[in-house]
């Protein structure tokens, strides 16, 4: 009876990772990112339940940081007393929305900028807290788990006053490949100063002998914050069957959304195959 037991905690314990996975794509929040942008003074997030059970989320600020190796940590109350925060001027409604199966709803948020603002970016996140999910008691008699996966999803909200200005350079890149799985890792250093952020997408050209120029590495969205004077982004060498050669290295970090279009840094490296010498 206990190994029992032990097989199905077990069993329940592995369904949890798969729902995790699963979980994340039960709310589709468009857009993933929003920015108050001169005279606009208002906005809206369009939710969709995917999933096929009634969602309820609780909708609240929260401050975070961003992290310079990539993903954010929430600002301690002190922390939060001295940094540009944005929820104290954006308004947003409802506060909680319940969702059928593929139901959608729209959250609108209205911005008001204090008299005298100063220049610079602001920036809180919205987040959206799943509630727990109402099941019906197990009145068999027979030995049940019951797992709720609660998750909750956060989305940064930019307010900019003020002339936009940044500047980014691409300050080094580091390769490494690994012979037993064939799978390379390119590690792309950037710095920055300023007092706005930028959002794009950083992507790796790569040119050996006589061959085409050709994208070996992509990631979208690379959101790079006032908070980081440097961030390391790691990418992923989607070209099959690449061994270590000489070349030359392209990388480019292009802006989106309302930066669509601009360039933000470009550089090439020189490559040779001792660069790839380390391992993953």
């Amino acid at each position: 009876m206990f190994k029992l037991f032990f097989k199905s905690t077990v069993a329940a314990v592995l369904c949890v990772v798969s729902l995790l996975n699963i979980a994340q794509a039960s709310l589709l929040v468009s857009p993933t990112r929003l920015a108050f942008e001169g005279r606009e003074r208002s906005h809206e997030i369009v939710l969709i339940n995917t999933s096929t059970e009634v969602r309820t989320y609780r909708l609240k600020w929260v401050e975070k940081m961003a992290m310079p190796t990539g993903g954010y940590r929430e600002l301690s109350a002190q922390e939060a007393m001295t940094y540009n925060s944005a929820s104290e001027m954006i308004r947003f409604s409802p506060k909680q929305v319940t969702l059928k199966p593929k139901e959608r709803q729209v959250v609108r948020l209205g911005l008001r900028r204090p008299k005298g603002l100063a220049d610079g970016e602001y920036r809180s996140h919205l987040k959206f807290e799943a509630l727990p999910l109402k099941r019906d008691n197990n009145d068999s008699g027979e030995m049940s788990i019951r797992l709720d996966v609660l998750l909750s999803y956060s989305l940064p909200i930019v307010v900019r006053q003020g002339e936009v200005t940044h500047h980014i350079e691409i300050a080094s890149k580091t390769l490494a490949f690994d012979s037993h799985t064939g799978k390379t890792q390119l590690s792309v250093n950037l710095s920055r100063s300023g007092q706005y952020s930028t959002t794009g997408s950083l992507t790796a050209f790569w040119q050996d002998g006589s061959n085409a120029e050709k994208v070996v590495a992509r990631l979208n969205n690379v959101n790079i914050y006032p908070e980081l004077s440097q961030t390391t982004q790691v990418m992923a060498w989607i070209e099959k069957d690449f061994r270590p050669a000489s070349g030359t290295l392209r990388i480019v970090y292009e802006g989106k959304q309302e930066f669509n279009g601009q360039i933000f840094a470009e550089r090439e490296f020189k490559v040779t195959p001792a660069m790839f010498n380390a391992q993953l």
